[in-house]
Parts: C-alpha cells; sequence; structure tokens
C-alpha cells in the first residue's frame, strides 16, 4: 500500500535558531576584522625614552644594610649569679665601663684558702732555703779547717826538712816520715771538703730554682683565681654600641656564656644583596656608592659571596669615604657599584623584557607613527641598556610592555 507524504510534513528550522548563527558568523567576522586591521593606542598608555649618545655608564644596583666592621662578643669566664646590670641595649660605652656584676661565693672561698696556702709554701720554703745556707756555710767551716790543718803541718814538714838539711839531729828520721804522711792526708781531706763545699753550692742553687718554681706556679694559681675573681665583674673590651643584652638579674650563668654583642660606631661596611643574573659584572675592588637616602659615601667592594640565596649575591663594601653622622647598625642603604665606563656608545632605557647582548624587537615612535626595528643590544645597567644596532641617536623607543600588541597592527600613537 502507498503512503502518500505531504509537504507539510517536512521539518524546517526555527527562526530562532537561524538567528543566533547569523550573530555568531558577525562576531567571527568582526574579530577576524579587527585583528587584521591597523589600531592606534593613547600615548599615556605607554612610556617612551630618547636614545642618547655619550659615555655610558654601567651601575649594578643593590639593596642592604650597614654592619658593623668589628663586633665582639664579651663572654664569662666562671660561673656565677647575676647580681647588677650597668646597661641595656642600644647604650654606648667605653672601654673598661662595667656591664655586669656577678657573684660567686665558692671562688671568692677557693681565692681565700688558696692565698693562705701560698703563704704557708712560701714560709716552709724559706726555711728549706735557710737550712741549706747553713749547710754550707758549715761546709765552708771545714775547708777553712782543713786548710788550716794543712797548712800547721806543711810548716812543720818544712821546717824539720831545713833542720835534716843542716844535719841538725833534733828529730828522727820516723817522726818526719810521718809527718809527711800527715801533710798528705790533710790536703786530700781540704781537696775533699773543697770539692763538698762545691757540690753543698750547686744543691743550694738547684734548691732555689726549684723553690722559686714551685713558688711561681702556686703564684700563677693565685693570681688566676684572682683574675676569675675580678671577672665576676664584665667590662667592654672596646669602645663601643652594645647590640644585644641577653641577661636578666638574678640568671646563673655558666662559663663561656655570652654577656654582651658589642659593636664598634665608628667604622662600618654595607652588605648589599645582588641579583645573581648581575653579579658576573662585579668584581673586587669596584668603586661604589653607598646612598643612606641622606647622605652619598664612597667605598669598594671588599668581598662577593661565594653562594646565591634567594636568587641573590651578598656583596660587602667597605667604606671608603667619611662615616655619616646618621650611620648606625642595620640602616638601610642603597649600594650603586660602578661596573664601567663606555665612551661614545648608544643607550636607551632599558625596554620590557630587554637583555643584555642579545637581539629583539623594538617600537619607534617617528610623527607618531609606530614603526618596529630590529635591535642588538651590548652591555646592560639597572636602568639603561647600549645599542649595538638597529636605532640611531634620538629616536624615540617605546620602552613600556608592548606584549599585547603581537597580534595586532599597531600604526599610530594619538
Amino acid at each position: 500500500m502507498d503512503i502518500v507524504r505531504n509537504k507539510a510534513n517536512k521539518r524546517k528550522l526555527p527562526t530562532k535558531a537561524i538567528g543566533i548563527i547569523a550573530l555568531v558568523a558577525l562576531t567571527g567576522w568582526a574579530i577576524a576584522y579587527a585583528s587584521s586591521s591597523t589600531h592606534k593606542v593613547a600615548a599615556s598608555s605607554v612610556v617612551m625614552d630618547t636614545v642618547q649618545q655619550g659615555e655610558f655608564a654601567i651601575d649594578v644596583r643593590g639593596v642592604g644594610v650597614l654592619v658593623p666592621k668589628e663586633v665582639y662578643w664579651v663572654a664569662t669566664e666562671t660561673n656565677g649569679r647575676v647580681d647588677k646590670l650597668f646597661i641595656k641595649a642600644g647604650a654606648s660605652v667605653k672601654k673598661g665601663d662595667p656591664i655586669i656584676t656577678m657573684s660567686n661565693p665558692d671562688l671568692a672561698q677557693q681565692l681565700i684558702e688558696s692565698e693562705w696556702e701560698l703563704e704557708e709554701v712560701a714560709a716552709q720554703l724559706n726555711a728549706q732555703r735557710v737550712a741549706l745556707e747553713s749547710q754550707v756555710l758549715d761546709q765552708e767551716t771545714l775547708v777553712v779547717h782543713s786548710k788550716l790543718n794543712y797548712e800547721r803541718a806543711l810548716l812543720t814538714l818544712n821546717a824539720q826538712k831545713r833542720l835534716l838539711d843542716q844535719g841538725i839531729v833534733a828529730i828522727s828520721k820516723v817522726d818526719h816520715e810521718e809527718v809527711k804522711i800527715e801533710v798528705e792526708q790533710l790536703s786530700q781531706r781540704w781537696q775533699l771538703e773543697q770539692k763538698r763545699l762545691a757540690k753543698s753550692q750547686e744543691n743550694l742553687q738547684a734548691q732555689i730554682k726549684a723553690f722559686d718554681a714551685r713558688l711561681k706556679r702556686m703564684t700563677r694559681g693565685v693570681d688566676r683565681i684572682k683574675h676569675l675573681v675580678d671577672g665576676l665583674t664584665i667590662r667592654a673590651s672596646i669602645d663601643s654600641i652594645v647590640q644585644e643584652m641577653p641577661l636578666e638579674l638574678g640568671q646563673q650563668i655558666t662559663a663561656g656564656t655570652n654577656v654582651a654583642r658589642l659593636a664598634r660606631n665608628d667604622d662600618f661596611i654595607a652588605e648589599v644583596r645582588i641579583p645573581e643574573k648581575q653579579i658576573y659584572q662585579v668584581a673586587l675592588d669596584q668603586p661604589v656608592t653607598v646612598d643612606t637616602k641622606t647622605t652619598k659615601v664612597s667605598g669598594k667592594v671588599l668581598r662577593i659571596d661565594p653562594s646565591v640565596i634567594n636568587g641573590t649575591v651578598q656583596v660587602d663594601i667597605v667604606l671608603t669615604g667619611d662615616i655619616p653622622k646618621e650611620a648606625r647598625p642595620e640602616l638601610s642603604v642603597d649600594g650603586i657599584i660602578h661596573v664601567a665606563q663606555i665612551p661614545n656608545t648608544l643607550f636607551v632605557k632599558r625596554p620590557m623584557f630587554a637583555k643584555a647582548n642579545e637581539s629583539a624587537s623594538v617600537y619607534t615612535v617617528n610623527n607618531n607613527q609606530v614603526i618596529l626595528n630590529n635591535v642588538t643590544y651590548g652591555r646592560a645597567s639597572q636602568t639603561h641598556i647600549e645599542i649595538k644596532k638597529g636605532l640611531s641617536n634620538g629616536d624615540s623607543v617605546v620602552i613600556s610592555d608592548v606584549s599585547s600588541w603581537k597580534e595586532k597592527q599597531i600604526q599610530a600613537i594619538q
């Protein structure tokens, strides 16, 4: 059986759908037209600079703080309890000014006992010295007696010999020989007593040296304890500013505890952080200008830290000019390192995203008309960059961000 289809049964697109399709097509055409057409930008929305020719100073800038060149920690040499605080952090002190006073009863008693012991030992050693000197004197007496006995016997022997030589028989030869033997014995005894005297004197000198060494050792021990007792009052070692004072009254501290941090207030260096991408231009002894926001002071690069921390490198700068009156520890400063001076070259303020020793495209403006130029850069400072190729003296260059211009044909600046 055949079924007859009526034309009225055919499906038709709704009018609303047709309208939407037309709107989308119109919008697409408008976008395409806008992207392919030229544009104008407002002059107030861009930043420009003029290419200059002359001496180009390459500076590297960083921020940092002033720090004392010499810093000392004062520490205690003994245990003790803090009895008195003379100063607080931030105070100015002179060398020898007291900082704190401590107490240590055990150390004080030890000093008294050591002094008593030293007096006792000194008395004992003095008594021993006197006894040794008496022994030497006794030995000297024996030497004198031995000498006299020898000389007396020698006189008798010589007298008998003269009589015998004259033929006078007043004594027997036996008595004469006995006298001769006695003289020999007395001579040997005299020599022996002399040797004993020499040894006694040597022993006396050796004992005196030993006594002196023992006394010196004990005296040094007592002096050391006195030094520790005197050290219970801790004093400033230099003319300085007290940066830290971490102690409190009544606090018990042990030997080696840091008492105060002292910093000289007449000699500073600047610690400046330089971006790691620019540190390759910095070298030792380069001239620097340190800006305290009030005064500018000359200096030079003293040290470059070998490590990188948070994308920066620390550079230490010694101040060669007069220390400004406002200088104090942790004062914020700017460090301007004068890297180089390039004579008779082209340079301009650094366009956005411009990198040293690379090529890029920049927009120049001539009679409000915008032209895209290929440029080769040279060396760069923090704010300016050298032009090697592509621009001329007096050209106006757009240095603000032009990344949104990439898909637009910018023709003019109004």
